[in-house]
């Protein structure tokens, strides 16, 4: 009887432990990196004349230029103002 229930308590702190030490794997510290943060740190690694790194690098200048452009119009909204095409200025992508 007392080996049985010495095999059942070293079961159980296995067991426990199994699952203190799972639960310590899948809880991080930050928030889990997103599909886009680990191909910005796979693009970061190539030469900066790799197409597929070019178009990237594009696709994030596009990405900030379209959000200037938001808050630009939405400010010019708010303030009752008229925008003109000399008013919004053009940043290079590359």
């Amino acid at each position: 009887m007392n080996k049985k229930l010495i095999i059942a308590a070293v079961g159980g702190a296995a067991a426990v432990a199994a699952v203190a030490t799972a639960k310590n794997r899948s809880a991080s510290p930050g928030p889990k990196p997103t599909m886009w943060d680990k191909m910005r740190e796979g693009m970061e690694e190539m030469p900066e004349d790799f197409p597929p790194r070019v178009m990237f690098d594009n696709i994030e200048a596009t990405r900030a230029n379209s959000e200037r452009i938001i808050d630009l119009l939405e400010g010019q909204v708010s303030s009752g103002e008229r925008a003109g095409s000399d008013d919004i200025e053009v940043v290079p992508t590359t």
